[in-house]
């Protein structure tokens, strides 16, 4: 497996709307409906740009005829999702550079709909002459009115994602992982969560492999963490978790869980390390992993003292044939 280049790469503090969101995971397809059967065609913008261009994207909202009339409201946004991949508007930009959202111009901001009825907002896409290199990222908030009994009203909304890629400039895709943690789940299991940050420019989507051994010694397993739903956004933090039961008790002493994230080809973008201790009263893990915890690579260890042997074997040889020469 082959491992790309990583740069590292602070998170931000970001504050999120106080609204009720409907997830759609990037890259699906439309149309996009919600509860209170608000659906939205168009509901996905994924276009290669070039700088200066001016692109327009159309949206057909629309909710049912056995629905109550409702008033729509429109928006765009800075883009952001959940670690479990679920999309959030921002206030403000985690990372001006990465952001579509000064480019949108909508043609409307609200409207009234009528049962069964149909409205198409079209959203206007400058994309600036200096742009620079990589994705940008917005989202177009559609929701309802408020309705419901009492003080709390319930709010339908379909998120929009915009994924704009620069033509003919590098995609860094790239990352790291800013946490690594074990808590215990009963006996022996071991519930394994990795935190990984997008540090590039472009989405990608991620998965995840969990390797257990013996400290300086054999790998017990290795878990597969299947690929994620969706794609990581730039400057967003996605999570993979795994669960280890071990099919026979563990013995006393210390273990190495190793987690790499990678993407879809395999390519490795991070690797980190944390180390557990199995004791008489139960699991404890390690404020860091002892030196040498990796696992010994057994293959490798033969290749190496093999070859030293051989060459060892062949100057003896050499040495003798030149002794009997002279």
């Amino acid at each position: 497996m082959r491992k790309a280049n990583m740069i590292g790469q602070a998170p931000k503090c970001l504050r999120l709307l106080p609204v009720a969101l409907l997830a759609v995971a990037l890259l699906a397809t439309s149309p996009v409906a919600a509860d209170k059967g608000l659906k939205v065609e168009g509901a996905i913008l994924t276009r290669d740009v070039s700088p200066g261009q001016i692109v327009t994207h159309r949206m057909t909202v629309s909710i049912g005829a056995g629905h109550e009339a409702t008033e729509i409201a429109v928006r765009a946004a800075h883009f952001s999702h959940s670690l479990a991949g679920t999309y959030q508007l921002l206030e403000t930009a985690g990372n001006a550079d990465l952001t579509a959202f000064p480019f949108i111009t909508l043609d409307k901001e609200s409207f009234h709909l009528e049962p069964g009825g149909s409205q198409v907002v079209t959203a206007t896409i400058q994309v600036p002459q200096n742009v620079g290199a990589g994705s940008r990222y917005a989202l177009i908030s559609i929701s309802t009115g408020a309705t419901g009994a009492g003080a709390v009203g319930t709010i339908s909304a379909v998120n929009v994602p915009i994924s704009l890629t620069v033509k003919d400039t590098p995609l860094q895709r790239q990352g790291e992982i800013t946490r690594l943690t074990l808590e215990t789940a009963g006996g022996q299991t071991l519930d394994i969560a990795t935190i990984f940050l997008n540090t590039g420019n472009h989405h990608y989507r991620i998965k995840g492999e969990i390797v257990i051994n013996r400290f300086r010694g054999q790998t017990l397993t290795t878990i597969p963490v299947p690929l994620i739903s969706g794609s990581i956004v730039p400057d967003n933090k996605r999570q993979l978790k795994a669960r280890y039961s071990p099919e026979e008790t563990l013995a006393e002493g210390v273990y190495i869980v190793k987690s790499s994230v990678m993407m879809e080809d395999d390519t490795v973008l991070d690797a980190e390390m944390v180390a557990f201790e199995v004791t008489d009263t139960g699991i404890t893990v390690l404020p860091e992993v002892p030196d040498g915890g990796a696992a010994i690579d057994w293959l490798m260890f033969g290749v190496i003292v093999g070859g030293a042997v051989a060459v060892g074997l062949a100057i003896i040889f050499v040495r003798r044939k030149v002794i009997r020469r002279y």
